[in-house]
């Protein structure tokens, strides 16, 4: 019974070692794939950043910008407006912006007429801006001195265009030159705005004047008469 129960022990003892040296390569396996997967990421996080500072920018390529050209009408017949104007030129190229210069009487732009209707505003001179530089110098080439317009029962028939292509013209430039027309004016008006406040004071001075010297010539005869 003893021999057995030695036996049995010494099984039961080889039994527990296997499993402690099982459980000791367990965890040695698992220690050494974490220490894998660790360095796994690390080395994928590397190739990340590599790749993202060696990977080349995509550079958008700029569109060029159009270069407008504005066309400058001389003389601007009657009937004529914007959107005549534009209708007429729009079959050559893209249209943009069009300004017509009103025609002023003394100063003020005529809106009404004498019985009180809607006046037909007239203007003199105008320009046109197409978006094409090219297409602007071949309008000129092709229209200038040329009838607006063939058929018989237009109102601008045997009427030639006057039109000249301005290089180095920009918009800007027209518009900086109204506002210093405008600046102009407004001044103008304002001395002449003064000159005639200046005029009516003298006038009523020299009236008050001719009046007191008027009513002291009436006393002055009234006491004569008395004595």
């Amino acid at each position: 019974m003893a021999k057995r129960r030695s036996k049995s022990t010494s099984v039961w003892q080889e039994s527990d070692d296997l499993i402690d040296d099982k459980l000791k390569t367990f965890d040695d396996e698992t220690e050494i794939g974490q220490v894998a997967s660790s360095e796994w990421e690390s080395e994928k996080q590397n190739c990340a950043v590599t790749e993202r500072k060696c990977k080349p920018k995509l550079v958008t390529p700029l569109l060029q910008k159009r270069k407008a050209g504005i066309i400058y009408i001389s003389t601007i017949p009657k009937h004529m407006n914007v959107t005549i104007l534009r209708e007429l030129l729009e079959p050559y190229g893209e249209v943009g912006r069009i300004y017509l210069l009103p025609e002023r009487k003394e100063g003020k732009i005529r809106k009404k007429t004498a019985k009180g209707k809607r006046a037909m505003v007239r203007y003199t001179e105008g320009w046109v801006e197409f978006k094409r530089k090219r297409i602007a110098k071949a309008v000129v080439q092709h229209l200038n001195t040329r009838p607006i317009s063939t058929k018989k029962k237009s109102v601008f028939c045997d009427i030639l265009w006057s039109m000249k292509y301005l290089p180095r013209f920009k918009w800007i430039h027209l518009s900086e030159r109204l506002a210093y027309e405008r600046a102009v004016f407004k001044q103008k008006l304002r001395t002449e705005i003064a000159q005639a406040r200046k005029e009516a004071s003298f006038f009523q001075s020299n009236l008050d004047q001719s009046e007191a010297v008027r009513i002291k010539m009436k006393k002055a005869q009234k006491e004569a008469k008395k004595i």
